[in-house]
């Protein structure tokens, strides 16, 4: 049998493949034996029957090399590669040439560069030092901080999404967790509470805090749906229950007792559009999309009468996006970004390694919510708020904190189909 198996496995290139390949084929030759034993027959002469009656352990293996092997998602790659260009194309006359050039033609063959590093790299190492990932992670965020990322009005605007990463590490540390019953849900949502507060010293944005938040919280309840940490579903749920329910409480009473201060200005701003002072931000943005054409460049008046810092400067792309190609230019980019999250939602759908179901499905959470809320707050329908989009928003940490996510979601989908065992 052991050489059959060799010779079986030494078929497969996939090296990763090979074990869980070797074991499945095992505990079925065992099985067969085990069941030609109950005829009386010897332990040996029934394991070397079951092992001839498998057949040629080189047609074996190589119809197992033909399953189990690495694959790329031809689909979503072009998608991200279009969509690349696309953002690029775009920029140009917001930004200016020189810009996009010189610096966003960079980042962006650098972002394709961590893409194709993190699709090699195994993805499964995070379910094994996810805790240490999330220190050594707050310790590089905390240097970068301090020492080597700009500072305007107080804030470090590349932490706004870099303490994204959080949330694939978190992924990690659920996987980390599984099996260990109660205390290790309590201790994730002790790390919720942790990384929570850590987000909003390091981003200083309530609002990137909140999504993080509810990323966390969406993993932990798929967590808990997969089974991850034994029974008791019912009481688990309950506690996550409260743990969503405590922050809303706080928020809402936040909100109350500080009515002056300027994030809950920002909220009146939202739902009182008329009043100068205060709805003046979504006043322009409307004034601009009732201006702008089904195609070519909108009424230039409405950019230039009014100091719009997010539209002139490019922090608002969708909106400069629409005011300069035009409505149907606005769609076809919107079916671009539905496509890809599509293609991203189906990697995930397709998972049936617990780790790889947590981290595309992180990967996912952050993609997602970052691009509903950039293109809502584009067009005036979510207060504003600090914004990301994947592929439109410009600058080096955007870039490299999106080829991250989607390298680990190449990586996921490229181990799909390679058996590989669970850890213990």
């Amino acid at each position: 049998m052991d050489e059959f198996m060799k010779i079986l496995t030494d078929q497969i290139r996939c090296v990763k493949a090979r074990e869980g390949v070797a074991q499945e084929i095992s505990n079925h030759i065992l099985d067969q034996a085990e069941a030609y034993e109950q005829t009386g027959i010897s332990h040996e002469q029934a394991l070397e029957r079951a092992v001839r009656e498998m057949g040629d352990p080189v047609e074996i293996g190589l119809s197992m090399d033909r399953i189990h092997r690495p694959q790329i998602d031809w689909k979503m790659l072009l998608i991200t590669v279009l969509l690349s260009i696309v953002g690029l194309v775009c920029m140009t006359p917001v930004l200016g040439v020189s810009y996009v050039i010189s610096r966003q033609l960079i980042f962006t063959l650098v972002g394709f560069g961590v893409i194709t590093a993190v699709y090699f790299w195994d993805y499964s190492i995070l379910g094994h030092i996810g805790i240490r990932t999330g220190i050594l992670l707050t310790i590089v965020l905390f240097l970068g901080k301090q020492y080597f990322f700009e500072t305007i009005n107080g804030r470090v605007p590349a932490m706004s999404i870099l303490v994204y990463l959080y949330v694939p590490v978190f992924a990690g540390i659920l996987y980390q967790l599984r099996k260990k019953g109660l205390r290790a849900v309590l201790f994730a949502v002790g790390m919720i509470g942790v990384i929570c507060v850590l987000t909003l010293r390091f981003s200083s944005s309530l609002m990137v805090a909140g999504n993080i938040f509810l990323c966390m919280i969406v993993l932990l309840v798929v967590a808990v749906a997969k089974g991850m940490f034994g029974k008791g579903k019912k009481y688990i749920a309950k506690l996550i229950g409260f743990v969503v329910a405590l922050p809303t409480v706080l928020f809402c009473w936040l909100l109350w007792t500080n009515q002056d201060s300027f994030r809950v200005q920002r909220l009146i701003a939202f739902f009182n559009r008329n009043k100068y002072q205060e709805g003046y931000y979504y006043q322009v943005i409307q004034a601009i999309l009732h201006n702008c054409k089904f195609l070519g460049v909108g009424n230039p008046a409405y950019s230039e009468e009014y100091y719009f810092a997010g539209l002139k400067e490019g922090e608002l792309i969708p909106l400069a996006i629409i005011h300069r190609f035009g409505f149907i230019a606005g769609v076809i980019l919107l079916i671009l970004l539905t496509g890809f999250i599509l293609c991203a939602i189906n990697i995930v759908h397709r998972q049936k390694n617990q780790l790889g179901a947590l981290i595309s499905l992180a990967c996912f959470l952050v993609l997602a919510v970052n691009c509903v809320e950039g293109i809502l707050v584009s067009v005036g329908l979510f207060p504003v708020t600090t914004t990301a989009i994947p592929f439109l928003t410009r600058g080096g940490s955007t870039a490299f904190v999106y080829a991250i996510l989607i390298g680990l979601l190449f990586s996921v989908h490229r181990r799909e189909k390679i058996l590989i065992r669970e850890a213990p």
